[in-house]
């Protein structure tokens, strides 16, 4: 082995460690903002690498309209419905298909993302196609800070550093600017952990009334709260908080308040659906259309779904595993380096699976409805590690591609 090929590891290893410190030492937020513009300029090679490929195998109409271009590309798939509604709003008839059932409709989208388009098209003059990337990228570096905020102040700046390089550089990170609204539920969820965290209730009313209004799953923050609330009066009780730390009246009535409102919130789109279609299921005969092409047509009962489906494809061993998921799940939760993320975040992650897992099929969009679950990615387990960091690493590079072919480029994700 000659000097330069004995010395040429360890050059790649100081400069590496060079950048990780040049990127420490800047401001959080420009950190922040350095990174997740490294994300995006990566996300968008990929997206403009697969683009090419979309329009040459898929007809006119199919997924993106009558239209092609790099920012139609950008506002396909789902991003049809947030269009539709933003244009138009919502259908007052449920479309039905041939057997007379109701068909997919821009009922199971909320509102809040394409409405807040439509402020941004009306406003500028700006298409659709155009306002639909640009908000979710706004919303995305919001989430980011946010991210690294809530995670630095239980973990510290190293686990939030590599928090926010998973979240906006992972497989998944390109959903962050494409035209879907989960840039901007998780910016509001991020939002409202925090708020929760600092108790400000009133703050937290607001976001979390945001983010029912924006995608399903919202709900887990006012069941957060409570659960945080009550083992903070358990811990009252027992004498194990200062007397500061407990509920004084005034606290108590807010902290009510806030729960009442978000469910009330979180509940609200089936009853406003039915109000305007005339229909009084007409949101959940919506959602179903989409679980017709996996498991059939069958009747929605919660906590089913990921049984029926692991069933329906694998058998006893495809529920073996769900089972194992439901075990071994709250388990790691439980961990003592995990805990280390704090109360509120734990009990979100396990409030927000619980959602997941009661509502919803295990299918290609599973991955991105696990987003919000990213402030686990600065768990201590996983960051305190090199050899674990870097194969985190690698799997963000190499993944971020696959996923980009497989559900964007294959199907909806």
């Amino acid at each position: 082995m000659t000097r330069l090929e004995g010395t040429l590891p360890q050059s790649i290893a100081t400069g590496r460690r060079r950048a990780i410190d040049a990127v420490a030492s800047l401001p959080a937020w420009a950190a922040v903002l350095l990174v997740w513009t490294g994300g995006r300029l990566v996300s968008t090679l990929w997206l403009a690498l697969a683009y090419p490929l979309m329009a040459r195998s898929q007809p006119e109409n199919a997924i993106w309209g009558n239209e092609h271009g790099f920012l139609r590309f950008l506002t396909s798939w789902d991003g049809q419905y947030y269009e539709q509604i933003s244009l138009h709003g919502y259908p007052t008839t449920l479309p039905l298909d041939a057997a007379g059932h109701v068909a997919q409709n821009a009922w199971a989208f909320l509102p809040a993302f394409p409405f807040t388009i439509r402020l941004l098209t009306v406003s500028t003059g700006l298409p659709f196609d155009v306002g639909a990337p640009a908000v979710a990228v706004i919303a995305g570096f919001v989430a980011a800070l946010l991210l690294h905020r809530l995670v630095r102040e239980r973990a510290g700046d190293a686990a939030a550093m590599w928090a926010v390089f998973f979240f906006t550089c992972g497989p998944l990170s390109f959903l962050l600017q494409v035209g879907y609204a989960e840039s901007t539920f998780l910016a509001l969820t991020f939002g409202a952990l925090l708020a929760l965290e600092h108790r400000r209730y009133g703050l937290l009313t607001l976001l979390g009334v945001a983010a029912a209004f924006t995608r399903p799953g919202a709900l887990a923050l006012p069941l957060t709260l409570g659960v945080v609330a009550l083992i903070r009066l358990v811990q009252l009780r027992r004498g194990s908080v200062r007397v500061l730390d407990g509920f004084p009246l005034g606290e108590l009535l807010r902290v009510v308040g806030a729960g009442v409102a978000m469910v009330a919130a979180g509940l609200a789109w089936p009853f406003v659906a039915a109000h305007v279609t005339g229909q009084p299921d007409a949101y959940l005969a919506t959602e179903m259309s989409w679980w017709v092409n996996f498991i059939g047509r069958v009747d929605f009962m919660p906590l089913t779904p990921w049984f029926l489906t692991t069933a329906k494809w694998l058998g006893v061993g495809g529920v073996m595993i769900v089972i194992g998921l439901l075990v071994g799940y709250p388990v790691w939760l439980l961990r003592r380096s995990t805990r280390r993320l704090g109360t509120t975040t734990l009990v979100f992650s396990g409030a927000y699976a619980l959602y997941v897992f009661a509502v919803s099929l295990p299918m290609a969009s599973t991955p991105r409805l696990l987003m919000p679950l990213a402030p686990l990615l600065g768990s201590p387990e996983l960051v305190a590690k090199p050899w674990m960091r870097w194969t985190l690493v690698t799997c963000a590079v190499l993944g971020q591609p696959v996923l980009v072919a497989v559900l964007w480029l294959l199907g909806p994700p």
